[in-house]
């Protein structure tokens, strides 16, 4: 065998185990993404993530959990925002704290908010930008399925000026936020 062949020999076998390297290395990319694929849409029948693109609450994104409890006062939950508003859309995504719920008393007095006789805070007649807004008003029991929620931050959009959230609109109930 001359020189040359015994070159073309050594690099047509370096050029299989190469080929075959790369497809070994192909098919278990190949098989992790699938595991991993599945393993999210499994847990994501359970699962979700929610971001909050305001600061009217004290976190920003959490992990909730689909499954939706009775007792949800005091739990940070996500939902779609059930009205139509001058500042977001009907159905935009937002995080809040339910505050009083479906069976509970709620009470408005001159814009300050009542559960079952304890106070929840304070509604603002103006925006921001001093222009008048509407205040939701209720004085009764709240109806079943349904959620007054308020963010952490004293100006927060909530259910003090668009009323209640339905169980419906829930995403979830947070089990974890940053």
């Amino acid at each position: 065998m001359n020189f040359l062949q015994k070159i073309k020999e050594k690099y047509k076998a370096r050029d299989k185990r190469a080929i075959q390297k790369l497809c070994d290395k192909t098919l278990i990319a190949i098989v992790v993404f699938l595991a991993f694929y599945t393993i999210i849409s499994f847990v994501s029948h359970f699962y979700g993530v929610g971001v909050i693109h305001t600061k009217s609450i004290d976190k920003d994104v959490f992990v909730y959990k689909k499954k939706i409890d009775e007792n949800l006062n005091d739990t940070l939950i996500y939902f779609t925002l059930p009205v139509q508003t001058r500042y977001f859309d009907k159905g935009s995504s937002f995080g809040k704290y339910v505050k009083c719920q479906g069976g509970q008393t709620l009470k408005t007095k001159h814009l300050s908010y009542y559960c079952d006789g304890v106070f929840l805070g304070k509604a603002k007649n103006t925006d921001i930008k001093g222009k008048s807004v509407e205040n939701f008003i209720f004085n009764g029991t709240i109806p079943y399925n349904q959620f007054f929620v308020m963010g952490t931050h004293e100006r927060s959009f909530d259910s003090r000026y668009w009323g209640f959230v339905n169980k419906k609109d829930i995403k979830g109930v947070a089990i974890w936020a940053i």
